[in-house]
């Protein structure tokens, strides 16, 4: 009873303006709702049970009622007319018999607010009730659209901790490896990451005999942003940034000065990879990057070019990834 009093309490305000005065009694149901709904014929039984025996001169009440559905959630607008004005509502949930069940309410509400009450008085004496450990749930099928979406596609920005092993061809005088640690943010279909980088010293001497070099290695900070389409659990980053840092070179044989050497650098990164993410929290990821450097810092023995970068590099990394929450 208080239920029925509280929806007739708030009806809603008349609109603005003249308007057609609706017929006197009667209720006019439009409903449309996509394939996996309730009819229009079971929204009307479900409406004729909620009023019952309908009084004689009750008032007229229209009823337009559309759902809608997107990423598996039901979306209800409704437009009501009564005696009293227009109103609109509007609900979603995951289930579109839930959505049927609340149009049929609000329009026996506002046809007869009495003539509910009574129904729904009726139907809890009526209805036998459960065992205690006997649970009834009533699900929509589920749409076959539902297939055709990527899977692990992400909502809402999350936390990202990668650890990376590195491949690396033009910086240092051999082939570079060493390890990345990155942290990063990622979202549905981008992400930006802050990195360090760390390569291996490699030795280069002036001379077959080796008798005068150094081990050369360095570190770097890198930060990038990249952008990241998404099929099911497959990702495809495409990525562009700079580094700066330091490179080192320790000398090695006949050297007069036994000083390490440290020289700025940086450089600018672009390229592209595949991840792939087989549950949320954990992804798999491997790359290709270009390099192009901005300075060369050169290094010296005895007057003689020891080594510099070149002007332009190729690296490869692989590594894991966890992302929270």
């Amino acid at each position: 009873m208080l239920f029925a009093v509280w929806l007739a309490a708030s009806a809603p305000e008349p609109v603005d303006g003249p308007a057609a005065a609706p017929p006197n009694e009667g209720v006019a149901l439009t409903w449309q709702a996509p394939e996996g709904c309730p009819t229009e014929q079971e929204v009307r039984a479900r409406l004729d049970a909620l009023l019952g025996d309908r009084e004689a001169g009750a008032p007229f009440v229209r009823l337009e009622a559309t759902v809608s559905r997107k990423d598996g959630t039901f979306a209800l607008q409704m437009r009501t007319e009564t005696a009293s004005g227009l109103s609109t509502h509007a609900l979603s949930s995951p289930d579109c018999r839930a959505l049927a069940d609340g149009a049929a309410l609000v329009a026996a509400v506002a046809a007869d607010p009495l003539a509910v009450d009574r129904s729904l008085d009726a139907s809890e004496t009526e209805e036998p009730e459960l065992p205690p450990d006997e649970v009834t749930v009533t699900r929509t099928p589920p749409d076959d659209d539902d297939d055709a979406l990527p899977r692990g596609r992400l909502r809402l920005a999350r936390f990202a901790l990668r650890a990376d092993g590195l491949l690396e061809h033009g910086m240092l005088p051999k082939l570079g490896l060493g390890p990345v640690i990155t942290a990063g943010l990622i979202g549905p279909q981008w992400r930006v990451e802050l990195g360090a980088i760390v390569l291996v010293p490699r030795p280069v001497f002036i001379d077959d005999t080796n008798t005068a070099g150094a081990a050369i290695g360095a570190w770097s900070l890198r930060a990038r942003g990249c952008g990241v389409p998404v099929v099911r659990i497959v990702e495809f980053p495409l990525c562009a940034g700079f580094e700066g840092g330091q490179m080192t070179a320790r000398p090695l044989g006949n050297v007069t000065d036994n000083r390490d050497d440290r020289r700025g650098f940086g450089l600018f990164s672009f390229g592209g990879g595949f991840g792939v993410s087989p549950r949320p929290f954990i992804a798999l990821l491997a790359g290709v990057d270009g390099i192009v450097a901005l300075s060369r810092p050169r290094f010296d023995v005895a007057g003689m070019l020891l080594h510099q970068p070149g002007r332009i590099g190729v690296r490869a990394t692989v590594g894991l990834e966890l992302r929270v929450p």
